[in-house]
């Protein structure tokens, strides 16, 4: 296990050790003064060996292996070889010079089939990544016009970009490219989440990365992303072409992908990688910036708007002066935030609460930005006050900024009172609202408990009875401002709206409402009740209210004695009406079930009916009594006219209870109908000499009376004593007859195992949920198979062993999807030979695995026969963003998909043999093998899947957040792969899916894929005629999201079509 210590410090300690070539003691001098990190050599040296990360010094025996191990694998495996050590590429030039030297191989070492000598230490041998694809590309497309320019700017006077291509190094050329280019090239294995980019760890390869690039990115000439995967692996200072590829990424919008998504931290990483590129390329003064902005090809707006973007969330002042003194447009430019959305530029500095947000500000104003333009519902005031910048707010009321409906609202969480009367003195209407179903400011004041403000508003005649909406019983439901000042808990703000209101019982014309009497007692809060009804709100509307009366509402607390005296003393009803339906419960009966004995007499004495049944536990109020055992409440019910127990107890509260329904004649009847469930409750809960005593009186016994419902307890009354491990009982159960199920034997599993036997030898049928949870506790399965008990049939596994974190599989089907959950191989093997399985749960259990990644499970189940159209759906984990708790998507997997998902390649070849590798299935994002390999980037599955089995480029998505391959490519950057389907006859312009979908122009625009874009246009992508729907969605997708040089582009290119001849 590493040190944790040494975790924080890898990247760097790596980069010093390796990228930088310095000797260990450097290494840690370096370390200590930097960042006062002292370990010892030794500790030092264990450490990088257990990290994997050594210098490349490569020994005779070493270089031995090294051959030996390329000719086995070409000769045998038909495979070609790279090789590392240390995480670091051994170059194919080093390993033929060294074969002459170092690696020679007699013929018998080369053909003999005898294991090779064991790997050494630090080595790592792989198959090289390839593309398998050869591409040729359109000059025409905007990165390559825009490389083009800057290559034959180099010899005009003005300042040509490409001639500051490269990195300045005070601390050497080499020493920084070598890090650089790493950092570089760990960045590119995040751009596809393809495993062989990630996997193993610490490796640093060339094909891999060409391969990427290939993915990612045109060619300037053949051969140019080989060349530079080489330079970037080998460490070779190529400031220009590194800044050129980072270029590349940055005019397409190709960033990292985090799992955890955009994040603040890696949009700021983004940014300042940005801006360090800037500096780094030479271009950050006025010339360069004026070129960029004076060039009008899309890349180069792509990129300003990229760079002015993070120039401006940096709050670099300099960069974008310069960039507005150059005609970059204030108001057109869209800033990506993680809580709000895309915003203007002068909302997103009013939301910042950076010191230089005042000066970006005036800045902006300065250059043309409108003070009220909005990008959304909200102008720039709104959020300078959501943020309480009070200088931000001052600057844009001094330019003339409205205040709306929704800063007035914003402003009531100000404490600044003095500030709050300026903005709402500026505010024509204090009611006005942003839209039918928002907040007014009083609203907002009431719920963010500002009583000052409050009262301004009151005196500038807020209306105290809008309606607003509130949750109430697990719904949303409507009341007045007073209403919702009582979910607020605060007196004082209720106090204040009573003083402003004249009105207590407001007409809607009959329109729903909540009372606050409601609402105050369904927070319990007594105070604020008695304030309501003195003040006048009607208890007798109230207490018509929602599904519970007002003593019912109260009662659901037990410590409400108060607030039950108070709402009585008000005339709240104690009782329902009388009616020949039973309800569902009272307040007496809730009061009772919480055994709140004071609250209980306090409705007795308020004349609560005693004898009436209700269709919820526990039915009566004595029954309520008997089942908690409650002696002293028992007789006081039935000193004031209780009679009816009930028979449908789900227990009995005490040994001395029981006796008493004996000797009232009353215990056999509740026996007779829930004698089983009642038993059980008393063994769980220890109570041995009830659960004797109940025995004695043949609680046990099954019965049906009359016409009443049968209650079935949660466990029978033999697993109650299995759980508690009360053996004794249940050895007497069993004398007496009680049956031995598949839940029993369940909860036997790893118990006593002389009474799993006796179970066992009672037992004959099928078991699964026994057989599957002594798989997840890795109990043999030979006792229970030579038992005869069959494992076939739907187990019952408890949720807490399905847990997975990652996702959640659907309940299993059979003891294979256990076995395979529970990563149980042994128990896996033994199952698929304890009987027959049919291919449909085969094809389960085979997905199971896939999904899970078990290659060694998998191996087992591929020889048996397998349904290939099972589908298998897993939810993926909720997670929380800014509003709360958000469903994690439902992906849905037949075996060969789940395979190409998780880029099981072996698996995938296999399953391609069997299945159709066409077919689609059915459920939400359902994708195609050939659909699920483009959305990984996997060129080697794609090829498989179109070159050897014919899947179809053109399959339709799937109706609901489906996609086409085609659709995919262009969502998702992959440009070469995009080039390769189109190639292929791809249809540029095949249909979106029915919900959540797009076309591939929509894609491509909604992410700022801009050669993607150019490529569709180019191939026929249809922006009028038919193509008008799509052509506008794709312009607003681009803004939205705030690529407005991908909408420019999608404008220009239309306007010339329009003026074509062959249009007219």
């Amino acid at each position: 296990m590493t040190d944790p210590n040494f975790e924080p410090f890898k990247l760097e300690i790596e980069r010093l050790y390796i990228h930088e070539n310095k000797i260990l003691s450097e290494v840690m001098e370096y370390m200590e003064s930097k960042y006062s990190f002292v370990k010892s050599s030794g500790q030092y040296s264990r450490q990088l060996k257990k990290w994997g990360i050594s210098k490349q010094n490569i020994k005779a025996k070493e270089w031995e292996w090294i051959g030996n191990k390329e000719n086995k694998r070409k000769l045998h495996e038909n495979k070609e070889s790279e090789f590392y050590m240390g995480g670091n590429q051994v170059h194919v030039p080093q390993v033929k010079k060294a074969k002459y030297r170092d690696a020679y191989c007699s013929s018998i070492a080369r053909f003999s089939t005898a294991p090779s000598p064991n790997t050494p230490e630090g080595f790592f041998v792989c198959t090289p990544a390839s593309p398998g694809m050869h591409l040729l590309w359109n000059g025409s497309l905007p990165w390559l016009r825009f490389i083009k320019l800057l290559h034959s700017s180099q010899n005009e006077e003005a300042p040509s970009p490409s001639s500051s291509l490269t990195i300045k190094t005070p601390h050497g050329a080499d020493a920084l490219s070598r890090s650089v280019n790493h950092q570089l090239m760990s960045r590119l294995s995040t751009l596809i989440p393809w495993n062989k980019l990630t996997h193993p760890p610490n490796l640093h390869s060339s094909s891999r990365t060409s391969t990427a690039l290939s993915i990612l990115m045109p060619e300037e000439y053949e051969g140019q992303h080989d060349a530079l995967s080489t330079d970037l692996n080998s460490s070779k200072n190529k400031g220009r072409e590194h800044l050129a590829l980072e270029l590349f990424l940055l005019s397409n919008n190709i960033t990292s992908q985090d799992p955890r998504g955009r994040t603040s931290e890696n949009i700021r990483s983004d940014d300042e990688r940005v801006m360090q590129m800037l500096e780094d390329s030479g271009w950050k003064d006025l010339k360069h910036i004026q070129i960029l902005l004076s060039t009008r090809e899309p890349t180069a707006e792509a990129i300003a708007e990229r760079v002015f973007t993070s120039a401006l969330r940096l709050h670099d002042i300099e960069t974008v002066a310069m960039m507005l003194k150059f005609k970059m447009d204030p108001n057109s430019a869209s800033i990506e935030s993680i809580s709000r959305g895309i915003l203007t530029p002068l909302q997103f500095v009013a939301a910042s609460q950076d010191e230089r947000s005042e000066e970006l500000i005036n800045l902006l104003v300065s250059h043309g930005a409108d003070v009220n333009y909005t990008c959304n519902e909200y102008p720039p005031l709104f959020y300078a006050i959501d943020e309480h910048g009070s200088r931000n707010m001052r600057a844009f009321m001094s330019h003339g900024a409205i205040v709306m409906p929704s800063c007035l609202s914003a402003a009531t969480c100000l404490k600044d009172i003095e500030a709050f009367s300026d903005i709402a003195n500026s505010c024509s209407d204090v009611n006005a609202r942003s839209g039918w179903q928002d907040p007014s400011a009083l609203a907002q004041a009431v719920t963010h408990g500002n009583v000052p403000i409050i009262k301004v508003l009151l005196a500038k005649g807020a209306n105290i009875h809008d309606l607003v909406v509130v949750n109430f019983e697990d719904d949303i439901a409507t009341t007045t401002i007073l209403g919702l000042s009582v979910q607020s808990a605060s007196n004082n703000v209720v106090r204040a709206l009573l003083s402003g209101c004249h009105e207590m019982n407001p007409d809607f014309d009959g329109l729903p409402y909540v009372s606050p009497v409601v609402l105050a007692v369904e927070r319990k809060n007594v105070e604020i009740t008695h304030a309501l009804l003195q003040a006048g709100v009607d208890i007798k509307q109230a207490d018509g209210q929602g599904k519970m009366t007002l003593l019912e509402r109260a009662t659901e607390n037990r410590y409400s004695v108060a607030l039950c005296k108070v709402l009585i003393e008000h005339g709240a009803q104690v009782n329902r009406p009388v009616s020949s339906q039973k309800y569902e419960s009272s307040a007496l009966l809730k009061a009772l079930k919480r055994k709140s004995s004071e609250v209980a007499q306090l409705l007795i004495e308020a004349g609560a009916r005693l004898n009436d049944e209700h269709t919820q536990p526990p039915y009566t109020a004595l029954g309520a009594a008997i089942e908690h055992g409650d002696g002293i409440l028992i007789q006081t019910l039935l000193a004031t006219g209780a009679t009816v127990v009930g028979t449908k107890l789900e227990a009995i509260g005490s040994l001395g209870t029981a006796m008493f329904l004996q000797a009232n004649d009353v215990l056999r009847g509740v026996l007779n109908v829930s004698g089983p469930g009642i038993l059980a409750t008393a063994l769980l809960a220890k109570n041995t000499d009830l659960a004797r005593y109940l025995l004695e009186h043949d609680a046990d016994r099954e019965y049906r009376m009359g016409n009443e419902d049968h209650v079935l307890s949660n466990q029978t009354p033999l697993e109650a004593a299995i759980e508690v491990g009360n053996v004794t009982f249940a050895e007497t159960l069993l004398k007496r007859g009680a049956k031995v199920t598949d839940s029993v034997l369940a909860g036997a599993i790893s118990k006593d195992p002389v009474l799993l036997k006796h179970l066992l030898a009672r037992f004959g049928g099928c078991a699964p949920t026994a057989v599957g949870i002594a798989v997840f506790c890795g109990e043999p399965l030979q006792l229970l198979q030579e038992a005869g008990v069959d494992p076939t049939g739907v187990p019952q596994i408890p949720e807490y062993y399905w847990d997975l974190g990652d996702f959640q599989l659907p309940p299993p089907e059979s003891v294979l999807e256990v076995a395979v959950v529970a990563r149980n191989r042994e128990a896996l093997q033994f199952l698929l030979q304890w009987t027959p399985w049919n291919a449909k749960l085969i094809g389960r259990a085979l997905t199971f695995a896939i999904l899970l990644q078990l290659n060694e499970m998998v191996e087992d189940l591929l020889p048996f026969d397998s349904d290939m159209t099972q589908e298998i759906t897993i939810q993926c984990p909720y997670y929380e963003d800014d509003f709360g708790e958000v469903a994690g998507e439902r992906e849905t997997y037949t075996p060969l998909q789940a395979a190409v998902n998780r880029q099981m390649i072996h698996v995938a070849r296999a399953l391609m043999e069997k299945a159709d590798v066409n077919y689609l299935g059915h459920g939400v994002r359902c994708r195609t093998a050939l659909q699920h390999a483009v959305e990984k980037g996997n060129m080697e599955l794609i090829n498989l899947l179109l070159s050897k089995h014919g899947a179809r480029i053109d399959e339709p998505p799937a109706t609901d957040g489906g996609a086409t391959a085609l659709q995919i490519s262009c969502l998702k950057g992959y440009m070469g792969i995009t080039r390769r389907l189109l190639d292929l006859g791809a249809d540029v312009n095949e249909a979106p899916a029915k919900h959540n979908g797009r076309t591939a122009l929509q894609g491509a625009a909604e992410y700022g894929r801009i050669d993607i874009l150019h490529m569709l246009l180019n191939e026929g992508a249809l922006v009028i005629g038919e193509g008008e729907m799509q052509y506008r969605k794709a312009v607003e997708l681009a803004e939205q999201n705030g690529h407005n040089a991908a909408a420019r582009m999608l404008r220009s290119w239309r306007d010339s079509v329009f003026l074509s001849p062959s249009t007219s």
